[in-house]
Formats: structure tokens, sequence, C-alpha cells
């Protein structure tokens, strides 16, 4: 990227200047992701005065790098997947062009090219993210219960024989046999929510649950810290549906006569198990 500089005046008669090496037809500011550093100019020796008054310019020295492309990636994903409300629709209505967004927005990257999107997807843990059903789309119940699954046998806590035949049957058996811990009272949920802690956070993410939908770099909520149930998680899923079938019908007597309830905020509705 070529190097492009400003031009300070001073309060002299000879203007300070940083030399410019861009091609003459461009005039706006590139900033190179790698480096920004301010580069002294030689002064004649008559502007004493103005260098003193400059000074500051040549001292500082900023240092920028690329934000790593491991999390520029889950950054991205995390854009993409978050709605834009508590029960906001989704943006994408298949993975394959979730994928197609994902891989569009990664070009911007400067090591982008070095990049699997499949094989850093299975890194994550969210293989359901290779799948076009729908049923598979972030933040669904199915979705969710596959990944856990997959993960559940990649930490050993599963196996099957002749796996690759079987695949999705047995991620969706050791998912639901896992989450099956996953409710209130429940001595083995901190493990589980321990195990599968970006699992969850991923998907409670894109279903929209309260405390889990922050963007990065702010930072992210801990499942494994959390006392999130999976009827939680299935409440905000039935909650969202119902509001959503209201929505298509209103002119039904239902949706007529329907008022909302001021409680019904996120995980404070009840534990609904689809």
């Amino acid at each position: 990227m070529p190097s492009v500089s400003l031009a300070i005046p001073s309060a002299q008669s000879h203007p300070v200047s940083y030399g410019v090496h861009a091609p003459a037809d461009r005039h706006e500011i590139a900033i190179d992701m790698q480096q920004i550093r301010n580069q002294p100019h030689a002064l004649p020796p008559e502007s004493s005065v103005a260098k003193r008054q400059n000074a500051h310019f040549h001292r500082a020295v900023f240092q920028r790098n690329p934000i790593p492309i491991n999390d520029y990636f889950v950054n991205v994903l995390a854009e993409l997947v978050t709605p834009k409300s508590k029960c906001g629709a989704r943006q994408f209505p298949n993975n394959a062009e979730l994928r197609a967004a994902l891989s569009e927005i990664l070009t911007f990257h400067p090591a982008a090219g070095k990049l699997s999107i499949e094989a850093h997807i299975k890194s994550l843990g969210l293989p359901s993210l290779l799948r076009n059903e729908p049923k598979y789309v972030p933040g669904t119940l199915t979705a969710l219960t596959y990944d856990v699954g997959a993960h559940s046998i990649d930490i050993g806590r599963f196996t099957f024989p002749e796996l690759d035949s079987v695949q999705e049957a047995a991620f969706l058996f050791a998912g639901e046999s896992e989450l099956a811990f996953l409710h209130e009272g429940n001595p083995h949920a901190s493990k589980v929510r321990e195990d599968h802690a970006t699992v969850l956070g991923f998907h409670y993410r894109a279903a929209g649950m309260r405390g889990h939908t922050t963007l990065p770099p702010a930072g992210y909520a801990l499942s494994a810290q959390d006392e999130t149930h999976l009827c939680d998680f299935t409440a905000q899923l039935a909650r969202c549906r119902k509001r959503n079938d209201l929505g298509r019908s209103p002119r039904s007597a239902g949706a007529r006569n329907a008022t909302p309830n001021p409680l019904d905020m996120m995980q404070n509705g009840p534990c609904v198990i689809l």
C-alpha cells in the first residue's frame, strides 16, 4: 500500500510538510493495516522555531496490526447470527447463504486466503453450519443438539462404530443425551455447561437470549458460569415462534385480543420443552 502523509501548515512563513508518494490522482488518506508511522521531514536550518513548534508531530510512532484471522472469523460470525431484536427475523434462511456472506466479508482480511471456512467451522465445534437444511440454522434446537452431540463425541463422551455412515443420527443422539442433564436441579448441569460452553453460547446468541447477544469485542456471556437451563432456551424459541405466528395472522381473533405481557422479557417466560 503506498505511503500517504499529511501536509501540516506551520505558523511560520516556511511550511513543514511530509513527502507524498501516492499517485497524483488520489487524494484520500489510505491507512495501512500493518503499520502507521510518523515520518519526520528534514527541516531547513533556519526553521528552528518551526521545528520546536512542530516537534510533537515527530515523536509519536503508531503501530497498528490487523486483528488475528481467527478472532476476525469469530467476530464476523457473531455479527451475522446475532438477531437485531429479541425475536428478530433471521438474516439467512439457510447455512449456505450464511457461509457465502461469511466468505465475502472475510476477503477484507489480509490473511483470509490462508483460511478454510469449512475447517475453521469444524474447529469451532459448530458442524451444524455445514448443513444446509433450514432446521440446522443457528439458534434452533436441532442445530444446538447436533453441535453438542458432535462435541460430546470429540471429547470422548460417546463412541460410535462406523461414525461416518451414521453421523447425523449419532450426533443427534449424543446431543440429546447430553442436553438431558441441562435441567434445573440436575447435579450434572454445571458439567454440561462447562464442557459445551462455546456451543451453548453460540446458539443462545443466535436465538436472541438475553445476556448472550453482546457483540465482540465488548465480551461474551460465559455460558459455563451462568444458570441457563435447556428450558430457558426452548422457552425463548417458543416465545418467538408465538410472536411470529401472531404477526403472520394480524386479523385473527387471537391476535386482536392478545395483549403483551410486560413480564415476558426473554428468559422470564415459562420453560417449555419442544
